[in-house]
């Protein structure tokens, strides 16, 4: 599997998982979305960079 392949997966993993888990929100009190919200906003902040530094290549 090379690096776009990778990147793509990576990419439908994350999705379906926030996908998941922005569903799950209908399960919760309203006061606990906050905390789903940020942590997601963080875990694809974080992938988006992996995937940027893989679309750069080594430097």
């Amino acid at each position: 599997m090379d690096s776009s392949e990778q990147a793509e997966a990576l990419a439908e993993r994350t999705l379906g998982a926030t996908r998941e888990r922005l569903a799950a929100l209908d399960t919760l009190p309203t006061h606990e979305h906050v905390a789903v919200f940020d942590t997601l906003q963080q875990e694809l902040s974080g992938v988006l960079g992996a995937l940027g530094q893989n679309a750069r290549g080594p430097r």
